[in-house]
């Protein structure tokens, strides 16, 4: 049984954590498989977004902690900058990610579904960063990302305290961007993935470079590069035809 599974239907590819027997704790193995997987995306232009789940009813419990038992100061260091480099691929990406959080999302698994560009979660899924309760640092981003997301206060004690959350809880940080039923969970994310696809994909992966950059500029760069953004968008033959449609 493969511990990562790749599906590729039409617009859309599907990354699936699939150690069901460990909570999908993530293996330094299968960290060289996403990446693996996410490299042969980039080059297949009609994917435009990447949904990364976890089988059996739960995301990911973390990183495999029989792994990183074992780990010299060195191999640590290998496994958080591979982490690390995935982190970058999503972020720098032209692909739009989706993370779907159902049971546990925690460490290293939570901090994956970071990366992500959107989280549509199971409002029985739990969250967390539970590293400190072990002694153990974040692993993968979780200390320069999360602060991003929910201010450094939020960041602050969930990371001081390993406190587990829930959806809903989740949401109101600003983690979450879905709240939905358990049972409705591939539905809304497959409705959201065709909400995506309705826009060119030139504008959505330049939204998503708009939004990332203006994350680590000032606010006057950012509008300067969101100007740049629209002015090219503006002129494309595809656009104007929409706006003509939509005046109709």
């Amino acid at each position: 049984m493969k511990d990562v599974i790749l599906k590729i239907e039409q617009t859309r590819a599907e990354i699936t954590l699939n150690r069901p027997e460990k909570l999908n704790a993530i293996s330094p193995e299968m960290l060289d498989k996403i990446i693996e997987f996410i490299s042969e995306l980039e080059e297949r232009k009609e994917v435009r977004v990447v949904i990364i789940r976890g089988s059996g009813g739960n995301f990911s419990s973390g990183a495999d902690l029989a792994s990183i038992g074992r780990f010299s100061s060195k191999e640590a260091m290998h496994f958080h900058r591979k982490m690390n480099s995935l982190a970058r691929m999503m972020n720098h990406s032209r692909m739009i990610f989706i993370a779907v959080l159902e049971g546990y999302a925690l460490g290293g698994g939570f901090e994956l579904s970071l990366s992500a560009d959107i989280r549509i979660c199971s409002s029985k899924a739990i969250l967390g960063q539970p590293e400190m309760r072990m002694g153990l640092n974040a692993g993968a981003g979780g200390n320069a990302i999360l602060p991003r997301i929910t201010g450094r206060g939020n960041a602050m004690y969930m990371v001081l305290t390993g406190e587990k959350i829930s959806a809903e809880r989740a949401k109101e940080l600003g983690i979450v961007q879905v709240v939905c039923n358990e049972g409705s969970v591939e539905k809304e994310t497959l409705k959201l993935v065709e909400t995506i696809c309705l826009a060119p994909e030139i504008s959505t992966s330049m939204a998503k470079l708009s939004i990332n950059g203006a994350q680590e500029s000032s606010i006057d760069y950012s509008m300067e590069i969101e100007a740049l953004v629209f002015s090219m968008l503006a002129d494309r033959p595809e656009v104007r035809e929409r706006i003509k449609k939509f005046l109709k």
